[in-house]
């Protein structure tokens, strides 16, 4: 009786095995996993960051202050105000062959701080983990609607794009420019930049 239970158990192990990890042929590897956004710098817990054509401008959470990060300080100083909120940067790169000429860049998670000649030249914010974190004072953001943000600012589209579905928010020099994923009221904000980036056009 004893060996019959213990054969029986064996059975039922086996049975229990998992197949081997074998995928069909035609079927495509899975995505490596997005990194989740950081957003953990010593004063993100206290400070917003804003969209501004002229910059990224700070908030204070609970007064409102704001404070201007304006676009020709030097690197080290705008890559230290965002890190206070953004955390630690992803990476640093640079190209020599923009359009605007050759730049450098900073990224923390789906921002992007471009660099010209060693000083803050322009922000390039991506549809990624972590673009959430910022908006225009007016509260548009990535995935805000054309409808939407058309309601709160001057938005103006850009004819003849080679970018596709460009736009600019607000008037004069110190605009904020941005793309929709598609053509409609119902599309979503997918990219929004401002000053200079590197750009083909």
């Amino acid at each position: 009786m004893r060996n019959l239970t213990t054969l029986v158990l064996v059975g039922l192990l086996a049975a229990c095995k998992p197949a081997a990890d074998t995928a069909p042929a035609d079927k495509a590897p899975a995505a490596p996993p997005v990194p989740e956004a950081k957003a953990d710098g010593p004063a993100a817990a206290t400070t917003a960051i804003g969209l501004d054509g002229e910059g990224l401008r700070f908030v204070d959470k609970a007064s409102g202050k704001t404070s201007l990060l304006a676009f020709g300080v030097p690197r080290a100083q705008a890559e230290e105000a965002l890190a206070r909120v953004a955390g630690t940067l992803d990476d640093r790169s640079t190209n020599e062959e923009c359009g605007a000429g050759p730049m450098a860049f900073t990224r923390y998670d789906a921002m992007t701080l471009n660099f010209q000649d060693g000083k803050f030249a322009g922000w390039f914010l991506g549809n990624e983990p972590g673009a959430d974190q910022y908006s225009t004072m007016s509260g548009i953001a990535i995935g805000t609607t054309r409808a939407k943000a058309a309601e709160s600012v001057t938005l103006a589209m850009v004819e003849d794009s080679t970018l596709g579905e460009e736009f600019s928010l607000g008037s004069g020099e110190n605009v904020v420019g941005g793309m929709f994923a598609a053509p409609g009221d119902s599309a979503k904000i997918d990219a929004l930049f401002a000053g200079v980036n590197c750009f083909f056009r």
